[in-house]
């Protein structure tokens, strides 16, 4: 069985050739470049990454022969699969190459906006507009960055405002204190404690001279032998509340025990340990090469973060901030390799996707790398996609409790 990623794909012939002298290279950047066309208008993606790469390769090995359309298209290509990082190295080579390549700033400034990096987009967007005035896509992509900027200040705005709401709302419930008791007015002039004012009705006093209410009954010595004797009045084990049926829904879905609806909070990070480990292993995407090979996640560690529901005013709140390392690993033919994914910010907030650092061991094959590169890197396919669409699974999940 090869190692090489390119065994059964159907450009084998011409992304294996290395030819040494400039002529044949040459020539065959010309049937690459024909075929990349060919693969992009056929929608196969990651065959036209590789196609375009091994033109720059190729034309990058010729001093004075670099093209800085190849890298505008490549720049496009990987748009398409979601690897917007690479997609912006190559839009800044294409720009460095040629400062007029107009398609490289849109695509540029698209990069920027998939990353959240408005402002920047902006910038790139506005140098286009320099050079093409009439170009009216450039605008469209200043107008998504302005609003898409405006949104996400809207959005961390209102999640400040609800971590606020909860923090009064903790420290109302920790300093909560019960109100002063009433102490009996003395008469004035008494001789000792016992002269209280006449005004406290509803008191006596007893044969041992302890007050007492009226109400209180002593229980003769002949009684209490009688009350023992039938059981009670013995302390007894509660073996938990039964739901009465028919009860009263409680108020913002809290405990049996809180029907008033008051601040009550539940800590679910044990939840979280337990269900993202278990649901986030074993995940497995079968590589579409031919080589007979699959990349799996092994395991899930250094869970941090919070995650509590609380209740309060009729209103329950789900909050989660996590981040957690998922560890995965390859086999390619007759190679293997291994990394992690590092996961952070995942939220319950609506339209916010998780930030997502993809790390590769120092010692993964070359073969098994670039693997990783078409297959584990982007988020629109690929391994990568398999757990960001468990973990959203598992935040809506969370949201039900």
């Amino acid at each position: 069985i090869s190692s090489n990623p390119f065994g059964n794909n159907r450009h084998a012939d011409v992304l294996n050739e290395d030819p040494t002298d400039d002529d044949a290279k040459l020539r065959l950047v010309g049937e690459v470049k024909h075929r990349a066309k060919g693969a992009f208008g056929q929608k196969d993606m990651p065959s036209a990454e590789l196609l375009y790469g091994k033109a720059i390769t190729l034309l990058d090995s010729i001093p004075g022969k670099s093209e800085a359309t190849l890298y505008s298209n490549r720049a496009m290509v990987r748009l398409n699969m979601g690897k917007v990082e690479l997609a912006l190295e190559d839009a800044n080579k294409c720009i460095e190459l040629d400062p007029k390549f107009i398609k490289a700033y849109h695509r540029k400034a698209q990069a920027l906006i998939r990353l959240n990096e408005w402002d920047d987009a902006i910038v790139a967007a506005k140098k286009g507009q320099e050079i093409e005035p009439n170009n009216t896509s450039f605008q469209e992509l200043i107008d998504n960055a302005e609003n898409a900027k405006a949104k996400d200040l809207e959005d961390k705005a209102k999640l400040k405002r609800d971590a606020q709401d909860v923090r009064v709302e903790l420290h109302n419930a920790s300093t909560a204190r019960a109100p002063p008791g009433k102490k009996e007015k003395k008469v004035e002039g008494g001789e000792n404690e016992d002269d209280v004012d006449p005004s406290m009705r509803g008191y006596k006093t007893n044969a041992d001279g302890k007050k007492t209410s009226y109400f209180h009954t002593d229980i003769s010595d002949e009684a209490k032998k009688l009350i023992e004797a039938q059981g009670f009045g013995k302390p007894k084990k509660l073996e938990g509340v039964a739901e009465q049926e028919g009860s009263a829904e409680v108020k913002g879905g809290g405990s049996q025990w809180n029907q008033a609806g008051t601040y009550e909070e539940r800590g679910m990070m044990k939840w979280v340990d337990e269900t993202f480990k278990q649901r986030l292993t074993g995940i497995k995407f079968d590589i579409p090469t031919g080589c007979g090979g699959s990349i799996s996640t092994t395991s899930v560690d250094n869970i941090k973060g919070d995650a509590n529901i609380s209740c309060s005013r009729g209103k329950r709140r789900h909050l989660l901030d996590l981040s957690f390392d998922v560890h995965y690993t390859a086999t390619v033919g007759d190679a293997n390799g291994k990394g992690k994914i590092a996961v952070s910010e995942v939220t319950t907030v609506a339209d916010e996707s998780p930030e997502v650092k993809i790390e590769v061991d120092g010692d993964t094959p070359a073969a098994v790398r670039e693997v990783f590169g078409s297959f584990v890197k982007p988020a629109g396919q690929g391994l990568q996609a398999l757990v960001l669409d468990e973990i959203q699974k598992l935040v809506e999940e969370y949201k039900e409790k």
